[in-house]
């Protein structure tokens, strides 16, 4: 035995222990509460703030279940925000506006006061003039995210607690100069702040309750107050940036502004909640509409002989069981043949392993075939599908197939069943129940009409996918004149 090379390795073993234990180092009896006596030193001047106003913008990279331009290259979505928030009493206003490829533009507000908490759009793109009343939980969940774009008030938790050696650790890092408080709080969560030393400042938080990691960058004083001007968000796990936020201007406030504590003259009724229950009713020969109380979310069934064509049903695996429950009470000796998709964003397809298990064929674009296969939730199950190109001016049963170039989607389809003068769309047209006229249109709204009028196809109704089932010519004419 080399007991020379044992030593030697035992020496090099001890060496890089004592460096470990140099460079991360748990915190001596008191030193923990020394530690954060020393943060609420340094926060010392914000602790008193319970109102203020803020206004931000931020990149979205992760918007809503893949809904991007091309599959192939997810793009960004930036957002501008406005908020008043009054703490103690908890009231907010909050103003998000939301600016989507090919220039739509979601511009949403929501409020609570007192008694109540509303939400409604300045833009009318989905709402119109109805309005949506929420619980008054609203506060804590908007609060929940708000708090972690400014670090001072992000770090209170751990300031007001008052059991510091039961529920505060510190650990600190000689290598890196930085120090992590790791708070667990009186709901079992577990919050790591890390601190770095020289000067103090907060450099991220771990939330376990929010599964998300916080990175705070670029320190400024604007008005005597000191705070990280951006917020780099990550969360689940993800190695880039969920969000990337940007804090333009904070300010403290009074209250918030009363006029901003109620709903806008000229808005109502309340948009009341569907009861879910799906009913049909033909609307031409052979085509049915499916859709519920609510009509958020409508589909068409094409009759052909002894087979159904479902167009429409495909958002939520939900709707997807409802819908072929639907056909086998209705047309229980009938067969359902296949479902169309006319572009691969997740609020499109996301039901479709539904129909795949019953072996349905799924109608779609070349395109959007491929979005589909490359859609995260389907990779186990892709084998199943069984797919149908469709090509453009293509005729299938009645219904005639326009694949369009769109900003949009890369590629997005309708169809047309010329017997009847009925198009079924999903996102070329953004009407509310109400008819209301959005503020801004869409250049892919104006892409499917100019595409309609040139095509001289004869329209006696438009069914969206969402919202309203039936759109009428002259509300398409306003829809393109807007802002021309």
């Amino acid at each position: 035995m080399n007991f020379k090379l044992i030593s030697y390795h035992l020496i090099i073993a001890l060496f890089y222990m004592s460096l470990f234990k140099a460079t991360i180092s748990k915190a001596r009896a008191g030193e923990t509460e020394d530690f954060v006596a020393r943060v609420k030193e340094h926060y010392q001047k914000t602790l008193p703030i319970n109102a203020f106003s803020m206004k931000y913008h931020f990149l979205n990279r992760r918007y809503q279940d893949h809904n991007y331009w091309d599959y192939k290259t997810p793009n960004l979505y930036m957002s501008q925000r406005v908020v008043e928030v009054d703490m103690e009493k908890k009231h907010f206003y909050d103003n998000d506006v939301v600016y989507f490829a090919g220039g739509r533009l979601y511009d949403r507000a929501q409020f609570q006061n007192d008694k109540e908490s509303f939400f409604y759009e300045r833009s009318a793109t989905f709402l119109g003039k109805a309005i949506l009343r929420q619980d008054l939980d609203s506060f804590d969940r908007f609060m929940s995210h708000i708090v972690m774009n400014i670090d001072f008030l992000a770090v209170r938790p751990l300031l007001e607690e008052v059991k510091i050696k039961k529920n505060v650790t510190l650990k600190k890092s000689k290598h890196s100069n930085t120090a992590t408080l790791t708070h667990t709080t009186s709901d079992g969560d577990t919050v790591a702040y890390k601190f770095r030393n020289d000067p103090l400042q907060l450099v991220s938080i771990n939330h376990s309750s929010l599964n998300g990691i916080f990175v705070y960058k670029d320190y400024q004083t604007s008005r005597d107050i000191t705070y990280a001007r951006k917020v780099y968000q990550y969360y689940d796990g993800e190695t880039k940036p969920t969000y990337i936020k940007f804090n333009d201007h904070f300010d403290i406030i009074d209250e918030v502004d009363p006029a901003r504590l109620q709903v806008p003259q000229g808005y109502g009724p309340e948009l009341q909640e569907g009861d879910g229950i799906l009913v049909s009713k033909e609307i031409a020969k052979n085509l049915y509409l499916v859709t519920d109380s609510s009509a958020v979310h409508n589909s068409l069934l094409k009759v052909n002989g002894d087979e159904i064509s479902i167009f429409g049903a495909t958002g939520t695996s939900e709707i997807a069981e409802k819908t072929i429950e639907l056909i086998r009470e209705q047309f229980p000796e009938k067969k359902i043949s296949s479902v169309y998709v006319s572009h691969p964003h997740g609020h499109q397809i996301a039901g479709l392993k539904v129909f795949a298990d019953q072996g349905v064929e799924i109608m779609a674009d070349e395109y959007s075939i491929a979005g589909i296969k490359a859609y995260p939730n389907f990779t186990k199950d892709i084998s199943k599908f069984k797919f149908r190109v469709i090509e453009h001016e293509q005729v299938i049963d009645g219904g005639q197939f326009y694949v369009l170039e769109n900003m949009h989607s890369k590629r997005q389809s309708f169809v047309y069943f010329r017997e009847s003068g009925i198009i079924f769309q999903s996102h070329f047209l953004h009407v509310p129940l109400d008819n209301t006229i959005a503020k801004v249109i869409p250049n892919y709204t104006r892409t499917f009409i100019d595409f309609i009028r040139s095509k001289n196809l004869k329209i006696n109704r438009v069914v969206g996918n969402y919202v309203n089932n039936n759109i009428s010519v002259e509300v398409m004419n306003k829809i393109y004149d807007v802002n021309i």
